[in-house]
């Protein structure tokens, strides 16, 4: 029998990011917030949407595994297992762009994950820095980006 404790515990990491973004409305540096809506047919990142002060949109997915070594794979952005093929992601932008989002100044799309560093020498070779890093998706938070 298969257990439902990873999707619970996954759920239960969402709220906490989402929490951090809360906090942000309450400081008054997020205008807008967006929890589990789906804003475009397909949608991809619906897990949270803000908008901040100076029209900056940022879409999130966040996605869990209990397992705490599992490399980041190439199948995660060809099959949709996780709902996280990359043609399906970059659809979800542009509708995105091109609709709900065409009114801001700037849109970003983050992906959070629990993965650790890919060892697929083929994804290795197309994950690069982001040249202008945007930081963790919480400050303090130890990530790869």
């Amino acid at each position: 029998m298969a257990t439902l404790e990873p999707a619970h515990r996954g759920y239960e990491y969402q709220d906490l990011l989402v929490a951090c973004r809360l906090v942000d409305v309450m400081l008054g540096s997020i205008k807008t917030i967006h929890v589990d809506e789906k804003l475009v047919p397909e949608d991809r990142f619906d897990d949270l949407t803000t908008e901040d002060e100076t029209g900056c949109r940022e879409r999130v997915q966040v996605k869990y595994t209990a397992d705490t070594d599992r490399p980041l794979t190439l199948a995660t952005f060809t099959n949709d297992k996780r709902q996280l093929r990359l043609d399906c992601l970059i659809s979800t932008a542009v509708t995105d762009r091109d609709g709900p989002g065409i009114g801001t100044t700037e849109s970003s799309f983050r992906i959070v994950l629990r993965d650790v560093v890919p060892t697929d020498v083929r994804l290795l070779e197309i994950l690069k820095p982001a040249v202008l890093d945007p930081g963790p998706f919480v400050r303090g938070m130890n990530s790869v980006r």
